[in-house]
């Protein structure tokens, strides 16, 4: 079976692209997401961050900005999801101080790898209807002295938000696996 897709088939859907194409075109899923009842504007903005311009960044549903950099060229479907996904993805994901990662869940395994900036405040609420009261906190960041890691595992279905913790904006990359697919984010309420 051949697992490459046809423009045909992923309209409305992100294609493979490299990073550089992410800058130089507009695609129509992104442009009218919707979640949960409510339009979400993911257009440029005017007061876009610099980190986010360079790297050719758009909003992003649950806040801060980000950009596709890699979808698998194999599909598979799998166990559990109602049809074919990526075998994984990979943005980039940048929020600048003040903002926050709205609490979200995806279906599959969210890794999240710092890269530059201050330390971020990945919180996990748990896996049930709604995010528990009293989150577990992780700190992504280079200080492993002080407790911080470069890299922090999200299992699906589990409650997440984030924010930055000082005065510095976060540039981390989210791999997810199976592939990131808006059918399976689920954005608590009215998001930021």
């Amino acid at each position: 079976m051949d697992h490459r897709r046809t423009r045909t088939q992923i309209k409305n859907r992100t294609p493979t692209r490299t990073l550089s194409d992410h800058s130089r075109e507009t695609w129509e899923w992104s442009e009218n997401f919707r979640t949960e009842g409510r339009k979400v504007n993911t257009s440029t903005d005017p007061e876009k961050p610099a980190t986010a311009a360079a790297l050719g960044m758009r909003r992003h549903p649950e806040g801060g900005w980000f950009v596709e950099t890699w979808r698998a060229a194999r599909d598979f479907h799998p166990d559990g999801y109602p049809g074919p996904r990526a075998a994984a993805t990979a943005i980039y994901f940048l929020l600048s101080p003040g903002e926050t990662s709205a609490w979200h869940t995806v279906r599959s395994d969210e890794l999240w790898l710092w890269h530059r900036g201050g330390p971020l405040d990945l919180l996990l609420g748990g896996d049930g209807e709604a995010p528990d009261a009293e989150p577990a906190v992780l700190r992504l960041g280079p200080a492993l002295e002080s407790g911080e890691r470069p890299q922090v595992l999200v299992p699906g279905h589990v409650w997440q938000s984030a924010r930055p913790t000082g005065d510095r904006e976060v540039l981390v990359s989210c791999v997810v696996a199976p592939g990131f697919d808006y059918a399976d984010f689920r954005l608590l309420g009215n998001g930021p």
